[in-house]
């Protein structure tokens, strides 16, 4: 339910994304009746979103009506759906109107029970909405039945002069809809498209994997009214300030130099990292170390939370037993060729299973998004959903005390990881005690000579830019070193005023010279010696990100 939404404190890093979509239901839709597709990969926060957007628009008095749907397996056979979203599109309106959500929650109670509540709020025109849709689904028009249900929303627009604002979540669902028997009734999800281009209806519509999403949308005259807008991950502050605020509100305490690594595995998931964190507090520790980290993180991809979300997702796609252990080993197979280009008739012979019974598990593993979409069968960059593959089948062929070797030999490396802090003054030649420390750090992590002097070099230029912007009372830089898993991370943070490289890229060569900075130029240099350059705006600092990839030098006794 839409109601079940996060605290707003505990939604991180989302202002801008929740903003778009705010201004986008208050504008009708841009062009009006238009479509957003919100894309982005499995737990990266779309259900959320939409269910912030619905908290923000229900409390709050916008002139706009909040309608959230999600589409269930339970609920695709025709009848079963058009009862179930006109009900709760129709309690939904209602919960809106008195600002009470337990109408909405209340799906056990008929309609009957709620006309003298429709009456008394001078409504009398839904309690005729309501008896024509009993009519229509007395008939026997599965066509008709759809539309009488997606028109729901269309009417109340037209009637309270209100825009409606429909989301609707997992929307590649609606092409499994089906009349008496799966598959029966291909194409039913183009009736949606009938009311695509109501007016004062704008849709936000979610799905992954994103292909089959866009697939829906492939005839022109509804492309043409489709805009898109893909969630990323979370940055690595904003996954820190998330998975650290969980982790205190349970009183574990936990350094950030010692989650950074785990950080990384998780790529910025919101639905790994809350995950994590109830898997941390399972462990009734005060204070984790980088071991116990590890340990909780392999025993919730064996058999937590995230085990079962994606148990979850491919039993959904594959049914049958027999399907989803043969799954995984064309899954596997896949991660240790790197996705080689194979048919059905190609992993056949690999692997032993007769084609026959491969045809329906491609097709049902291609549905679920975890692989890439086009030629090859090579499975989706998401680190934890490999390690829960790769761990489950080590766990079907040797046992459960797999668990432990897979992440000690997978993550041992990670107590190699070294940070260090350190701030300077803007000074003259302040930044070549900096760089002394980078080599000292560098010679002690066992860099090579090069990649050491690259550091320094880019942390040199970096400092001098940050005393040249350097407006501030405050006359600090701070340095953080951070050098782990083959990369170094040096971040530089300075207050005074924003430099923004993009800006002073595209400066002439005359506004460069008089603009009092002459150092602008360096973006450039920096660039060509590390693998990526960050800068961005953080409270009423600038923050310098350099990241490098490095090896360490081989050490002899």
């Amino acid at each position: 339910m839409p109601f079940r939404a996060l605290p707003s404190g505990d939604f991180v890093s989302r202002e801008n994304e929740c903003g778009t979509l705010v201004h986008l239901a208050e504008s009708g839709g841009a062009p009006p009746g238009s479509t957003l597709l919100l894309g982005g990969s499995r737990g990266i926060g779309k259900t959320e979103l939409l269910k912030q957007v619905h908290r923000t628009f229900f409390w709050e008095d916008r002139n706009v009506v909040p309608f959230y749907y999600s589409f269930r397996t339970a609920n695709l056979k025709i009848t079963h759906f058009a009862r179930d979203y006109f009900s709760r599109f129709i309690r939904q309106f209602l919960a809106y109107i008195r600002r009470d959500p337990s109408l909405a929650e209340g799906m056990g109670v008929s309609f009957n029970r709620l006309f003298p509540l429709i009456s008394s709020l001078k409504l009398g025109w839904v309690i005729n909405c309501i008896d024509d849709f009993e009519e229509i689904l007395r008939g026997s028009d599965i066509h008709a039945q759809i539309l009488a249900a997606l028109s729901a929303p269309v009417t109340v627009a037209a009637k309270t002069g209100k825009t409606v604002l429909v989301m609707l979540d997992d929307f590649p669902l609606t092409a499994r809809l089906y009349e008496e028997v799966p598959g029966d009734a291909p194409g039913l999800a183009s009736l949606f498209g009938e009311v695509l281009s109501a007016p004062q209806c704008p849709h936000i519509i979610t799905g992954s994997p994103q292909t089959l999403l866009e697939s829906l949308f492939g005839d022109p005259s509804l492309r043409s009214r489709v805009v898109r807008m893909t969630l990323g991950p979370l940055s690595d502050d904003a996954s820190f300030s998330l998975i650290s605020s969980l982790c205190a509100a349970q009183e574990i305490r936990v350094h950030k130099e010692t989650l950074f690594p785990l950080l990384r595995c998780l790529e910025g998931s919101p639905l790994y990292l809350r995950n994590m964190a109830r898997a941390l507090g399972k462990a009734q520790k005060k204070e984790l170390l980088e071991k116990d980290l590890w340990e909780c993180y392999g025993r919730e991809i064996a058999e937590g939370e995230t085990a079962f979300y994606w148990t979850s997702i491919l039993a959904e796609f594959l049914p049958e037993v027999g399907q989803r252990k043969i799954s995984l080993e064309l899954l596997v197979h896949s991660l240790r060729q790197d996705g080689e280009l194979l048919d059905a008739a190609s992993f056949s012979r690999v692997l032993g299973i007769p084609e026959r019974m491969l045809n329906g598990v491609l097709e049902g593993i291609r549905s679920s998004g975890v692989v890439h979409p086009g030629l090859g069968f090579r499975v989706v960059k998401d680190n934890v959903f490999r390690d829960f593959i790769s761990l489950l089948h080590r766990r079907e062929v040797e046992g459960r005390e797999a668990v432990r070797e897979f992440i000690g030999a997978k993550y041992g490396t990670q107590s190699t990881s070294s940070s260090f802090e350190m701030t300077i003054p803007i000074d003259a030649d302040a930044e070549l005690v900096a760089a002394r420390a980078m080599e000292q750090i560098g010679r002690n992590m066992h860099l090579k000579p090069e990649e050491i002097r690259h550091l320094q070099v880019a942390l040199i230029e970096s400092c001098v830019n940050a005393m040249e912007h350097s407006g501030s009372q405050e006359k600090k830089i701070f340095l953080t070193f951070t050098i782990s898993s083959g990369r170094a991370v040096v971040t530089i943070e300075s207050p005074g005023k924003f430099f923004d490289p993009a800006a002073a890229e595209a400066q002439s060569i005359e506004e460069k010279l008089n603009s009092g900075h002459k150092r602008e130029g360096s973006v450039k240099l920096l660039r060509s010696i590390m693998d990526e350059v960050k800068v961005e705006r953080v409270g009423d600092r600038t923050r310098v990100t350099l990241i490098k990839k490095v090896k360490q030098a081989k050490v002899y006794d």
